[in-house]
């Protein structure tokens, strides 16, 4: 039974990892935001303007299992406080590519963040480790709506930061990356000090000790529920990204203006992170598996209402792109919880980093593919494809059906 003490430790280092996301979500938003700017800056053209993106992307798939495995061996503190420190370091090589008018190291800043950034997502699975399986749902969900603090306050300071630079003689987009750096660092910063003691040694886990060796991967992704939350995670991310990216584009060559794909694209901002409370709630009454079904439904539903808006009517696209949000998030909390359901310490951080790096890569290709799909054909067949993507879920969830 877990005594008082242990509890309310638990719970501090659960809202330190909070406070930890905070300040790298707003970090990131804003250098991701203006990463793109900057490669049409400094290429002069705005054809390779989505590659630091992809980039970041890349490097949160790496980062993913690097640092998990890295967690294992030296514990969740250290790494995650190194992870921040190379998120800084890769936004201080942002800020170079500005002033070297460097596309290279544009690409390499971005790959360098996004390795470090990868700390964010592992977060979650760090602070659901600390709960009991009835509670571990909302402390995932914390965690994940850690990230409408940067998506409100991150592009809030975009116009400030840039005036700021501009004035003292810079680059206006060093202003943004200068935030970024500052964000990093602090996240580190509260991670290093704050996280005390180390988490790992007060895991809820169905082992009473530390194993020194976890089980072959093949073992691990043998299990239904395993497999159940790689593909929902995947299918989530898969099907948010790929109608989100061409929205925008979408909205644009439809006569829309940048005030149309603002109000858009935050009401999906508001769907992926604000209702977080809500769904971990969701998950803990219900169960992650019930709450797969409801997001597979949703994102399903997004999809469909996004194929009625050929013509990018406003009001259509608004309420589509706030159930695929909310879709994603149902998804992304319950998986993640299913993902910890009977599995030692040991075999969760091997399948933990694992899951987020394949989850990250099926972004990217679904960001590609997203064009290529619009390009040949229109936004109405991006969304029917969505849809079907939507239903992959049924296969794990007919194999882990209650007996």
């Amino acid at each position: 039974m877990p005594t008082k003490a242990n509890e309310q430790t638990r719970s501090r280092l659960i809202w330190t990892l909070f406070t930890g996301n905070a300040f790298s979500s707003i970090a990131f938003i804003g250098v991701v935001t203006v990463s793109s700017l900057i490669a049409e800056q400094v290429s002069g053209s705005a054809r390779l303007s989505g590659i630091p993106n992809t980039m970041g992307t890349f490097g949160t798939a790496a980062g993913a299992v690097a640092l998990s495995a890295l967690s294992f061996k030296i514990g969740r503190r250290r790494s995650f406080t190194i992870g921040f420190a190379v998120a800084t370091i890769g936004t201080v090589l942002a800020a170079a590519s500005v002033v070297l008018a460097s596309l290279p190291l544009l690409f390499l800043a971005m790959a360098v963040i996004g390795f470090g950034r990868s700390v964010s997502q592992l977060g979650r699975f760090a602070a659901g480790d600390l709960r009991q399986p009835e509670h571990r749902a909302s402390a995932i969900s914390l965690i994940v709506w850690a990230a409408t603090i940067g998506a409100v306050a991150g592009p809030l300071l975009l116009g400030p930061t840039s005036t700021v630079a501009e004035n003292a003689g810079f680059d206006p987009l060093i202003g943004p990356i200068v935030v970024g750096i500052i964000g990093f660092a602090l996240a580190a910063m509260v991670i290093c000090l704050g996280l005390r003691p180390e988490p790992l040694t007060l895991t809820v886990a169905p082992e009473s000790t530390h194993p020194e060796e976890a089980s072959p991967f093949r073992e691990i992704v043998s299990i239904p529920t395993v497999q159940l939350a790689i593909v929902a995670l995947v299918t989530s991310q898969f099907v948010m990204v790929l109608i989100m990216t061409m929205t925008p584009l979408h909205i644009r060559s439809n006569d829309g203006d940048l005030g149309t794909v603002g109000i858009v694209m935050m009401a999906h901002t508001l769907g992926m992170f604000a209702i977080s409370p809500l769904t971990g709630g969701l998950v803990d009454r219900f169960g992650p598996r019930r709450i797969i079904m409801l997001a597979m439904v949703t994102l399903l539903v997004a999809a469909l209402i996004t194929t009625t808006a050929p013509t990018a009517d406003t009001a259509v696209l608004v309420v589509g792109l706030f159930l695929l949000g909310a879709g994603w998030n149902f998804g992304f909390v319950a998986a993640s919880t299913e993902l910890q359901i009977g599995l030692p310490i040991a075999d969760r951080l091997k399948i933990q980093g694992t899951a987020d790096s394949i989850t990250w890569i099926s972004g990217g290709i679904a960001a590609a593919l997203s064009g290529v799909i619009v390009a040949g054909s229109s936004y109405t067949t991006l969304a029917v494809v969505g849809a079907i993507l939507a239903l992959v879920p049924l296969i794990p969830l007919y194999r882990t059906r209650p007996t």
